[in-house]
Formats: structure tokens, C-alpha cells, sequence
């Protein structure tokens, strides 16, 4: 049943969006999406933290490459326009996080040989850690908001606003829950702004990360 509502939600989402003049993403895009979130995370203390206390660009990077690959034909994923100044990712319910396999061909034997062994540790543990507490706060059918990059020289200019704001009606539409987080303290009044609510702030275990877990309920 689950599988099914997916294969019905996704295209819809996937046409809501494209209805606003936002750009649906290509699996030829993805290297240019790769190139703005590691432009947005330069400062992102979780990744940082990912390559033991120092941002490693070319791991950043390799990072969102294989995550885009693994989800694009599962999520939805869109641009401000063609050029890119900025992106969404959307997983459907259902993501319980990476699965090896695909992890590993999309890029992840070259993440080992860039960084090591740590650095997929690591990933693990924040992946499992962040799967965890999102089903204390999420029901069985929600959008997660997986990541949301808008590149520094763009930043201040409504992007982000452009970017939420049709998914967030849909999910109203759709009566469903949206959920997120942020590793940035900053981030959540910029998210409380677009009706998510702080449930939970603590350090992610083991590091000295601070994890903000936010949730939106369907709005009238």
C-alpha cells in the first residue's frame, strides 16, 4: 500500500512544482546540485564534523554526489531555475536511510579512498541517529526536507522562500506532515518563519554538534 500512495505522491509533487516555474531536476544536474550544497555548507558544523573538525570540500562534495544519485528517482528534487543558485530535496515517507550497495556505487568507494573508513563510520552514525528521532516525531506519511542549499552569493534574495513554499502548500493539500533538520542555530527562525516548530535541540551523541529536529503540521 505504501509503495503504491509513493508512486501516486511523487509525480504529483514532482508537477505541483513544475506548475511554479521551478526546475525539476536531471540526473545530468546532479554534479551542478553537488557544487552548490558544498558552496552552502562551508560552514555546515555537521559537515565538519564529518571530516573530523575541518571542512573538506572535495569530501562535502562526494558526499552530496552520492546522496543525490541514491535518491533521485525516489524523491523529489528541484532548482530555483536552470541556473541553480539553489535547491530542494523532498524524500517521500517511507526513507529509512542509505542502503549500502547503491551507496557504494554511487561514489562511495572513491568517499573511502578520499577520507578513509572514519568518514563513512560517521555517516552511519549520524544517518541512524537522525532516522531515529525523526519517528518520534513524524507519523506515517510526512515529506522529510532532506536538505535545502541555496549558494552564499545568492543567499538574502528569496530563494529560499521560492524553493519551500509550493511543497509546503502541497503538503497542506495533501495533509501531511513535513519534517526537518538543521544543524544551525540560524536556520531555525528562518524555518519557524515557514510554520515548522522546534521539538527537539540536543548534541548529537558522541559529538559536539547540536541537532535541531523541527515539524510542520498541515496548515488550513
Amino acid at each position: 500500500m505504501d509503495k503504491l500512495v509513493r508512486k501516486i505522491e511523487i509525480p504529483l509533487a514532482r508537477k505541483v512544482i513544475e506548475k511554479t516555474g521551478l526546475y525539476i531536476v536531471k540526473e545530468n544536474d546532479l554534479d551542478r546540485l553537488a557544487d552548490v550544497a558544498t558552496d552552502a555548507y562551508l560552514d555546515y558544523p555537521l559537515h565538519n564534523w564529518f571530516t573530523k573538525g575541518r571542512y573538506d570540500k572535495t569530501a562535502s562534495k562526494l558526499i552530496m554526489q552520492i546522496s543525490l544519485k541514491t535518491m533521485i528517482k525516489d524523491a523529489v528534487i528541484y532548482a530555483d531555475s536552470e541556473e541553480m543558485n539553489g535547491f530542494a530535496v523532498w524524500l517521500p515517507f517511507g526513507f529509512t536511510g542509505s542502503k549500502t550497495l547503491p551507496f557504494l556505487f554511487s561514489g562511495g568507494l572513491k568517499l573511502i579512498f578520499h577520507s578513509g573508513l572514519g568518514i563513512i563510520g560517521r555517516l552511519l552514525t549520524y544517518e541512524t541517529y537522525a532516522m531515529n528521532l525523526k519517528k518520534e516525531f513524524t507519523d506515517h506519511y510526512d515529506w522529510y526536507l532532506y536538505n535545502l542549499s541555496v549558494k552564499k552569493d545568492a543567499q538574502g534574495k528569496g530563494i529560499a522562500s521560492k524553493l519551500l513554499r509550493p511543497m509546503l502548500g502541497f503538503c497542506d493539500d495533501e495533509k501531511m506532515v513535513a519534517y526537518l533538520e538543521t544543524n544551525k542555530e540560524s536556520n531555525v527562525s528562518l524555518y519557524k518563519h515557514y510554520g515548522f516548530e522546534l521539538k527537539k535541540e540536543e548534541l548529537i551523541p558522541k559529538t559536539t554538534v547540536t541537532h535541531y529536529a523541527m515539524v510542520r503540521i498541515p496548515q488550513d
